[in-house]
């Protein structure tokens, strides 16, 4: 039987369009949009929700497409639900929320 890794990403940027984005490399399992996720720092977690995700083009980061899930290797911009620059920064740690 193989085990399912648990989904984890360290937060390469943050930005603001019409919410708070941050983009990052999968380094193991998968997300899914309405996936239930936390945001984890140094002394500080938060729960958080991925309402949109987009995955990149490997070689060019420009060129993104709009996708329902994503899995390790990939490089993704995961829209959350809630959140602020100030409160989610680069070097976090997002995770699944079991």
């Amino acid at each position: 039987m193989v085990q399912k890794s648990s989904f984890s990403m360290r937060i390469d940027d943050v930005f603001y369009r019409y919410g708070i984005f941050v983009t990052g490399k999968i380094q193991s399992g998968c997300i899914k949009v309405f996936d239930k996720l936390m945001v984890i720092g140094k002394n500080e977690e938060m729960e958080n929700l991925c309402i949109s995700l987009s995955k990149h083009h490997p070689y060019d980061k420009t060129q993104k497409t709009s996708v329902k899930k994503a899995i390790a290797g990939d490089y993704v911009s995961i829209c959350l639900l809630q959140g602020s620059k100030l409160q989610i920064r680069k070097g976090m740690i997002l995770t699944a929320r079991e």
